[in-house]
């Protein structure tokens, strides 16, 4: 049991024969050579996972917009029948026959004689109307209108 207690002792290295030892190394050369290895290692992992999950990020965006897209075309699609519905409707309220039968129902009657007015060719031709002169007045009621206003004004 008094071998279990007592330190053990380790024997110092010797040199061994065609290997020789370089100023400026110690043993602890070989763990930094591994903890770069590890650094190196980790810093790899990171960026691939950084990089998954932007994927995944740029992934779920799009189909998040695929989805939208769907609920807008669904929505055009409904809304483009209705406006076709409604079309139909004003059609069919237009037609002449359907007009002819309300107007009956509200007691319209039809008259017993349609003159149609066609113009005549000197009609026609003619152009507009001529307009009134401005520079003078053109009617009687525009000749009065220049006797009553001085009077409105207060002036003699």
């Amino acid at each position: 049991m008094t071998a279990l207690l007592r330190p053990q002792r380790h024997p110092e290295p010797q040199a061994r024969p065609g290997l020789r030892l370089v100023a400026g190394r110690s043993a602890g050369a070989g763990r930094s050579a591994g903890g770069r290895r590890r650094l190196v290692l980790v810093a790899s992992g990171l960026l691939f996972a950084a990089v998954l999950a932007g994927n995944v990020s740029v992934y779920a965006t799009t189909n998040q917009g695929q989805f939208e897209l769907e609920r807008l075309q669904h929505g055009t699609a409904t809304r483009e029948t209705r406006y076709q519905q409604l079309r139909l409707q004003v059609a069919q309220l237009q037609a002449p026959e359907r007009v002819v039968e309300r107007a009956r129902q509200l007691g319209m009657i039809e008259p017993a004689k349609v003159t149609y007015l066609t113009p005549t060719a000197s009609t026609s031709a003619a152009g507009p109307a001529p307009r009134p002169s401005v520079t003078g007045p053109a009617t009687e009621a525009a000749q009065s209108w220049g006797q009553v206003k001085p009077q409105l004004d207060g002036r003699p």
